[in-house]
């Protein structure tokens, strides 16, 4: 019963269909990462690319996103949330295009450079915005739409790969198709979603923050009254941070530090989980794999993104209920035990073969010849030989290892197996809740600041993974990058663990008044 009443609320309230709109601003990163990971043994062939240029062409998101927050920094008091996410909206267009467009390398790295613009903004804004829109008792939930909008963006860019793979014709198409979503998606929010209460008061617009609550709830939820309440309760803890300029050098003081050191800590332990070079060469690995022809060899990476946005809904259920700090622990636990597997799995893949040789004929498995680029594998009489045409003729080399034997289908399915386990237990927590806290830490004026600094973490050593992966696997092997996967994220939640404030149900206000959280929300020195 009290579930019900609690979809009956969650249904009665407008905040929910506007926090819809809002998470939708996550589909967009998942059909980018599906477009650029789907494509990206495609565009390896087109603009025969190197390992560096493959990393690159991953990892130029990430780049460009830091830019986005650090340009952010600078405009974030003078443009309202709706404002910021509407640029990003033609930004993340313009970004898409130019790659769909795009006729060489360098394009293409340039328009996934102007895609991380608009994704290092979205990606941290959005959790801002919902979670100031939000009621308290469902704040953890809304703003976990977030991340299960990112994670319906995977089995829909993925099939949308797979409906759209006709040779050369996929990749533009899949970026234009993405662009013009983007746009769809600005038009709904221009239209149709209102602006912070919170931020209307702190721009000094308390009938527009009046009426803004009026709007976001039922009359038969709240009276005249409690809004009048509501608003008065938001402007009396505004204005306690009047005559305190929200610098940016605040954030480093005695009284923030402590909450910028979690929020950004939590942002590297997510990133060092290898999530983003898992996401990225995913459909790279599958195809190593054995995962090549028919549209059934398609399945499993459909079934990847499927995981994800389950495992991500799931977390809609139990955020609230179990708590963000057990729930954290339970999803970085149950990763690091899929990463172990997966590095196990490709010991009888690749071993420990380190790949620079200095000829292909001295690699004597086939995952570790494919994966040096300049390599092909030569099913039938298991050599590995170069793709260059001077020294051979590469037309016949596969791209994929066979699965002809027991032990390398069981191998190969393990790894697979593994890969979803391990992305879909990311899901379930330590993808989303990092957004989660560090968007409720924090005051009214230093909110979008310091997530702009967590959200810079994020991207920084999402680039650093992404660049360095395939690099790192090249010379330390995939199963002990897998493994040290596995012991970096472990270490990183472990030392920060403790910290961590549980927030479930308590309201943002109430949080900065408390004593035992006045540590995160300070102006003072």
């Amino acid at each position: 019963m009290p579930a019900i009443q609690t979809l009956v609320k969650l249904f009665l309230l407008r905040t929910t269909y506007y926090i819809v709109i809002i998470a939708s601003y996550g589909l967009l990163y998942g059909l980018d990462t599906t477009a650029i990971s789907g494509t990206l043994s495609k565009l390896k062939d087109r603009y025969r690319l190197n390992a560096m240029q493959i990393e690159y062409l991953g990892a130029s998101t990430s780049l460009g996103a830091i830019l986005g927050l650090l340009l952010f920094i600078v405009a974030a008091s003078r443009f309202s949330r709706k404002a910021m996410l509407l640029m990003s909206s033609l930004v993340y267009a313009t970004g898409s295009m130019l790659v769909g467009i795009s006729t060489n390398y360098i394009m293409c790295i340039v328009g996934r450079a102007v895609i991380g613009v608009a994704l290092g903004v979205s990606s941290m804004i959005a959790p801002v915005y919902i979670g100031e829109l939000s009621p308290k008792e469902f704040r953890g939930l809304f703003i976990t739409f977030n991340m299960v909008a990112i994670n319906l963006g995977m089995p829909v860019g993925y099939t949308l790969i797979m409906v759209l793979n006709v040779g050369e014709n996929c990749t533009p198409w899949a970026f234009i198709i993405n662009s013009l979503l983007c746009l769809c998606l600005a038009a709904l929010l221009f239209i149709l979603v209102p602006n912070s209460p919170r931020d209307l008061i702190y721009r000094g617009k308390f009938e527009e923050a009046k009426a803004v609550i009026r709007q976001l709830n039922h009359p038969k939820l709240l009276s005249e009254d409690d809004i009048t309440s509501q608003a008065d309760s938001l402007k009396k803890a505004i204005q306690s941070e009047e005559g305190l300029s929200p610098k940016f050098s605040h954030l480093f003081n005695v009284s923030n530090r402590k909450a910028l050191a979690i929020s950004c800590m939590l942002q590297v332990a997510k990133q060092s989980s290898g999530f983003s070079a898992l996401q990225y060469f995913s459909v790279y690995l599958f195809k190593i794999l054995g995962l090549t022809k028919t549209h059934a060899s398609q399945l499993p990476i459909i079934l990847l993104g499927l995981v994800q946005f389950l495992a991500a809904a799931t977390s809609l259920g139990i955020i609230d209920r179990l708590g963000r700090k057990r729930l954290l622990l339970i999803s970085t636990m149950a990763m690091a035990a899929g990463l172990v597997v997966l590095g196990g799995s490709f010991v009888a893949i690749t071993g420990f073969d380190q790949v620079n040789k200095p000829s292909c004929a001295g690699y004597t498995r086939c995952g570790s010849c494919l994966l040096d680029t300049a390599c092909g594998w030569e099913t039938q009489t298991g050599l590995c030989l170069s793709r260059q045409p001077l020294l051979s003729d590469s037309s016949h080399l596969s791209y994929s290892c066979p699965m002809d034997t027991v032990r390398s289908r069981a191998s190969s399915w393990l790894a697979v197996a593994s890969i979803i386990f391990s992305l879909g237990a990311f899901s379930l927590g330590l993808g989303s809740i990092p957004w989660v806290i560090q968007s409720e830490m924090f005051s009214q004026a230093l909110r979008s600041k310091a997530g702009a600094v967590a959200a810079i973490s994020n991207w920084i050593f999402s680039y650093i993974w992404t660049v360095s992966f395939l690099h790192l696997a090249f010379v330390m092997t995939l199963p002990v990058i897998f493994w040290l996967y596995a012991f970096l994220v472990v270490a990183a939640i472990a030392s920060v663990y403790w910290a961590i404030p549980e927030t479930t149900g308590i309201a943002l206000e109430d949080i900065a008044r408390d004593a035992s959280y006045s540590p995160t929300c300070s102006l003072d020195k």
